[in-house]
């Protein structure tokens, strides 16, 4: 093997490393954005059970806009896998049939479609995220104000209302009065 088989050999192994690398970190990009949309709304239906109720939350269309747009997350992901799926399966049918020219014609246009999938994924999870913290801090907020008459909250414990045990209940404030002793 000369030099230059050489140079081109590792330059071919270097990029099979780079398309291994790029590979796991598509794996990991669908992975984790669907980890995350999934996880926004489960936070923000927990938010809604165990924090604000639905009759005390103020900007309720915050936390609808934030739940759509990590379900058109969810889903324009999900799209994006199968759209892709189809590709492969049009490529190889395009390969065992030897039409190698439309390969070449077509795959800018298939992966136009899967970008643009994936772009809508990224910026529908950016936004949503945005909209539900939004959402979140507009209504702790509030509950901090409104119940405390429009001052805040300061953050000192509350002091116990309940003591555990029997006790024994408190004397009258009056002393009884003092007779004389016979």
């Amino acid at each position: 093997m000369n030099q230059e088989e050489k140079l081109h050999q590792e330059w071919i192994e270097y990029r099979n490393s780079v398309s291994d690398n790029k590979s796991k970190s598509q794996d990991d990009f669908e992975k984790y954005i669907n980890l995350m949309a999934s996880g926004g709304i489960v936070l923000s239906l927990t938010f809604m059970e165990k924090i604000v109720t639905i009759d005390k939350a103020i900007c309720k269309i915050l936390i609808l806009m934030g739940m759509f747009l990590m379900v058109v997350t969810l889903l324009s992901n999900l799209y994006s896998h199968y759209k892709s799926m189809l590709d492969s399966d049009e490529i190889i049918k395009d390969i065992d049939d030897e039409k190698y020219d439309v390969i070449f014609k077509n795959i800018e246009e298939r992966n136009k479609v899967i970008n643009r999938l994936n772009r809508i994924s990224i910026w529908s999870l950016i936004i949503g995220i945005t909209v539900i913290i939004s959402f979140a801090t507009i209504n702790i907020y509030n509950m901090n104000y409104s119940n405390n008459n429009g001052k805040p909250n300061p953050s000192q414990p509350k002091p116990l209302t309940e003591e555990k045990g029997r006790t024994i209940p408190t004397p009258p404030k009056n002393n009884p009065p003092t007779y004389p002793k016979k």
